[in-house]
This record gives structure tokens, sequence and C-alpha cells, in this order.
């Protein structure tokens, strides 16, 4: 199953809604979630949805199937996963940068950052260089510590394609230069785990306009997905929605005006366009 996240073109409120990808379109079942148990303060951590997924997929499928089909055209993608407690972002991961799975090391990525393809990234310091990291994300399914490999991907709900954005580093550390707004792209759209047999046998294609600047399969990746997500479970606690990347290969400058295409095979192509913010300053 392909799940979305989307508002309207023609809707002047851009309420958010959710959607089920099919070849025709989007087929929206955003009535599903009034099945989601009622929540109070303090809220239990995760994204609920996710967390709630396995139960309400029968009943997303029947309701896309009657659900007349959206074009794409006629709306605007947002992040498909709405409420990541924490992005994970793998560091050193490829086995041309040499480094065992042992060395495998984390940064992480304020939440504040998430955003949808229809948002695009938004430069906020355009006298700084900012960066793009083409890479797969795991989206957390089912809390999990201390997993074992065998059994992280079991913990998996899907995967999505991640632009993990990042302020040239100078002096500040990289938790800050990766949390800018917009800096945590994701899309088009989640595809359940139960798709994807093995994400190391991903691969993907990276353009920004006409230029390819990466080509590569998450086979050479150091550490493998479950490798990372039992990795990363070794000292912290994973929940529902939470955002493990692979970690980037292809990293280099973007500017305002150009338009950045990853492409996943089995997953989906994310396109966004990269702007100035309304809020963009130069650094003082």
């Amino acid at each position: 199953m392909k799940i979305c996240r989307f508002t309207r073109n023609d809707d002047a409120a851009r309420a958010p809604r959710l959607g089920v990808v099919r070849e025709g379109g989007i087929h929206d079942v955003t009535a599903v979630t009034e099945r989601l148990p009622a929540l109070r303060w303090p809220l239990p951590p995760g994204d609920q949805l996710i967390a709630n997924l396995a139960a309400l997929r029968a009943p997303m499928e029947d309701m896309a199937d009657g659900a007349p089909a959206i074009p794409l055209s006629a709306v605007s993608l947002l992040a498909p996963v709405a409420n990541p407690g924490k992005f994970v972002c793998g560091a050193g991961n490829w086995k041309h940068h040499g480094a065992p799975l042992g060395m495998l090391g984390f940064m992480f990525k304020a939440t504040s950052a998430l955003a949808g393809p229809g948002e695009g990234v938004q430069i906020r310091w355009p006298d700084r260089d900012t960066l793009h990291e083409p890479e797969l994300a795991m989206v957390i399914g089912r809390e999990c510590s201390n997993v074992s490999e065998d059994e992280a991907l079991d913990h998996v709900a899907g995967y999505t394609c991640a632009l993990d954005m990042t302020l040239k580093q100078e002096r500040e550390d990289f938790a800050f230069c990766k949390s800018f707004d917009s800096y945590g792209m994701l899309g088009p759209w989640l595809v359940t785990a139960d798709e994807i047999a093995d994400p190391s046998a991903l691969s993907y294609r990276f353009h920004v306009d006409d230029e390819l600047r990466g080509e590569r399969s998450f086979a050479d990746l150091t550490g493998s997905p479950a490798q990372m997500i039992a990795f990363a479970s070794t000292a912290m606690t994973l929940y529902p929605g939470d955002l493990v990347l692979s970690g980037a290969a292809d990293v280099a400058p973007v500017h305002a005006g150009q338009t950045m295409t990853l492409e996943i095979p089995g997953i989906g192509t994310l396109v966004t366009v990269v702007s100035n913010s309304p809020k963009a300053r130069r650094r003082d």
C-alpha cells in the first residue's frame, strides 16, 4: 500500500488529507482517522496513525475502493508521516567512506524541519551553502529497544524517499545545521513494508535540474537498514513514526530556483523545488 498526506489545490483552507495512492491517482481515506483512539494529555510517544496502521489498513482499502481518484496534479503532497518523534540520521554509512559498522554513527534533526515535496526546501540563510543529501528513510512502525538485526525490519512500517538537507557546517553542530525549517524533506508517499522485501536491494537516481548528481545501490551501505535500526535501538527506544535515514553519499550545494528529483524504484519519485524563504536573512 502507498499512503500519502496531501492538501487539495482547490481547498482554500489547505486542510491536510490522508490518501491511498493507486495507479489512477489518490483516493481520499481521511475518514478512517475517525477510528483512531481519542488522545488526552500526556500524549503517548509516536505518530498515532503509524502506531495504528495495521488495524486501519483494511478499512483504508475499503474506503479507497469507493472513493474517486484525485489526479496528482490537483494536490500538494505533504510529508507522509505527520508526527515523527525523531530523525535519526546515519553518518559515514557508505562503503566508499571506509567506515566499518562499529564506527557507524548518527546525527539528529529537529522534527520541526519536516516538510513534504509540495512545500519545497526554503533556504533561510542564502549567504551560506545548503547541501543536499539524498537518502532512504525507514519509518518505524512498532516500539523497539535493543532489537536484534534479524528482527529489526519487523518493526518497520514502511519506506519513503528523504532529502536530509544540511547547512554547510562552520562552527555550529550538525544537529543545528540539519534542523532548519523544511530541511527534513520526505515523500512522495509511504510504501508499506510488505511491498519491500529487502530495502538493501533498492537503489536511487538523484538529479538537480538536468544534472545527475548520484546513482547508487543501498546494497553499498556500510550498515544495512536492519543493522542501522538494531544499532540505534541499543541506545534509544524507537517509537512509531520515528525516522531512520540511511546516510548520504552524494552531498553538494543547491540554490534557489533549482529542482531536486530523487527516484527510488519501488517507492516513487520525490520532486521538490528550492527557494529562498520569505524569512530569509543574511547571517550577521
